[in-house]
This record gives structure tokens, sequence and C-alpha cells, in this order.
């Protein structure tokens, strides 16, 4: 077997941009740290989006205009948002800001949508944007369908359940004629057929193994019921990273780092797939992903040593990953 290397991504954390308290230094940090992964050698940076209610503390600085920033800031790595909430969002508007930031980076656009975070004020946020919640699964679908012919399309009339033109198009289309769309998926069998159906990729927090594998399987089942090539479907796992030489090291001061950061007990972070430890008990631990069709990783680091724990996971794990090649 030829030996395959796994992509790595960095999260890029923007909640701190709109926290008051830390003013421009927290944009310039941002843009080092952009800078340093490039630099370090990171396939690709990733923002979050969820930009409206900052009462909640789940509020991040708005990722489409970070994207463009970072385009600007770099001039190799790839630029992604995860989970963009691309309901929330006029899809002709979206897809002519993509296209412009899929120009001015020079082809190094992709992103992941979702229906919606699982939190328990989301239905705040559509309802502050003006689009009603129960219709946020159909508004994505149709969303998806509707860039896609934007981007490759000159000119067309369109007639949706919930968006609707006469005639027309946008200007200037992607590069590469389209922009890869991941669908981040987890038990839902909805949200799997929607990575079946319409998904460059599948984006997953799968916190087990057997998880990763079972939900693939279900992806794969639902592909050939639509007549789509599985095996082409790369699927990219979102996990949160802190190593240390000592794994209990690990473990305790990632947890705590985490509580620090979301302002939330261990509890309450279920959502986190937490890989603290030494940099060859995750290597050992991501593998078995990896030999089941995983071909990239979006990390969350904590630390705030960020070059660090860069360094630990380009030149410690993911060495440690290539199939084909002796352990």
């Amino acid at each position: 077997m030829a030996a395959r290397s796994v992509e790595f991504g960095l999260l890029l954390h923007t909640r701190h941009l709109v926290r008051g308290e830390h003013g421009p230094s927290a944009v310039e940090e941002l843009w080092g740290a952009a800078r340093q992964a490039e630099a370090a050698g990171v396939d690709h940076l990733w923002v979050g989006d969820s930009p409206r209610l900052s009462m909640l503390d789940r509020a991040h600085a708005d990722c489409l205009t970070i994207m463009a920033a970072l385009a600007a800031k770099t001039s190799k790595v790839r630029i992604g948002a995860v989970p963009l909430i691309a309901a929330l969002r006029n899809p002709v508007l979206l897809a002519h800001s993509l296209a412009t930031l899929d120009v001015i980076s020079s082809g190094r656009v992709l992103f992941g949508v979702s229906v919606a975070p699982q939190y328990k004020h989301v239905e705040l946020e559509f309802e502050a944007c003006g689009v009603p919640f129960k219709e946020r699964a159909g508004r994505l679908d149709e969303c998806i369908r509707l860039m896609r012919r934007l981007w490759s399309e000159e000119s067309f009339a369109f007639e949706g359940k919930y968006y609707r033109f006469n005639g027309g198009g946008i200007q200037p289309k992607p590069l590469r004629k389209s922009i890869p769309i991941w669908v981040a998926a987890g038990d839902d069998e909805r949200a799997l057929r929607r990575v079946a159906r319409l998904g460059n990729g599948w984006f997953t927090v799968a916190h087990t193994l057997d998880e990763f594998v079972g939900r693939r399987r279900k992806i794969e089942q639902f592909t050939r019921q639509v007549d789509r090539v599985s095996e082409d479907l790369p699927s990219t796992l979102f996990a949160t990273f802190h190593l240390e030489p000592d794994a209990r090291d690990a473990e305790e001061k990632g947890w705590s780092m985490a509580e620090r950061y979301f302002h939330q007990p261990r509890s309450a972070l279920r959502h986190l797939n937490p890989f603290f430890g030494t940099p060859e008990d995750c290597a050992a631990k991501l593998r078995g992903y990896v030999e089941a069709g995983l071909t990239a990783v979006v990390a969350r680091l904590i630390s705030p040593d960020v070059a660090g724990q860069m360094r630990l996971l380009l030149n410690e794990v993911k060495p440690r990953l290539r199939l084909g090649e002796a352990r």
C-alpha cells in the first residue's frame, strides 16, 4: 500500500477578539499564530462561526471577515470556517462572498456547514437573524445546491421552497469553478444523509473509534443509495489537543485549560473530543481513525504555548499516522 499522510489543520481562536479587555493585541496575536502555523507546515487554518449573541459567551468575530484578512496575511495555507451556519445567511450573498474570498486567496477557501451548533440558545440566534428555526435544515440543503449553481453557471432562474429569483448569476466565480463544502454530522441520520447527498467531505467530532466507524459506514451506505462513490469522500476529525511528556499531567492541564477557556466546568464540556496525553498515546489513538478512513485532523489547541503544541503535533504525532509505513 502506498504511504498516505494525514492532513493537519489548526483552529484559530476568535472568541477572545470579541471580549473587550483584550483589545488590538489579541488581533495581532491571531495574525502571528496564522503566520506561525503556515511556516510550520499546517495544511489549513479554521475559524468558528457564531457571531450574533455575544451575551451568551458563544460569540466569535465574523468568520468571513477574518478569512479575508487571513487570505491577505498568508500565501499558501488553505483557509476555512466550520461550522458555517449557512442557513442564517442569504445564499446569493454568501456565495458571492465566498467566491470573492476564493479569488483573493488564489483558490484556498474551504468550509464546513451544519444545520446549527447544539446549544440551548441557538433558537434565539435564528430569531435575531430573522430566520425561522424550524426551517434551518431545509434552508441549508437548498442553500448548498443554490451556491453550487451560482459558482458554476453564468445565469439561471431559481424557484425553491425558501429562495427564488427570476434570473441572474454572480461574479466573480471561484477560481476552481466551485468551493469544497464539507458537512458536519454526528449521530443524526438526517445529517449523515446530507453528507452523502451534498458533501465534498465529512466533518465529525466522533468521540470514539467505534462512533467514527459506525457513522462512516452509514455514510457509505447512503452514498451508494444516491450513486456516489463513498471512498472518494474525505473525513475530518475535529479534536481538542494538549500534549505533554507525562500523560497524567497532560490530562489534568488539558481539562484545566479547557475549563478556563470555555468558562464552564468539565461536566459541561462533553462536546469536546479530548486528546490530552503524550504524543505517542495520541498518535496511537488517532491511527485507528486513520485506518478506518480518516484523512484530516483539525486541532483546537487550548495551551497558551500554541507554537510548542503545534511542533509536537506536526513532528511527533503526524509522522506516526502515515499508512503504508512501519510504525
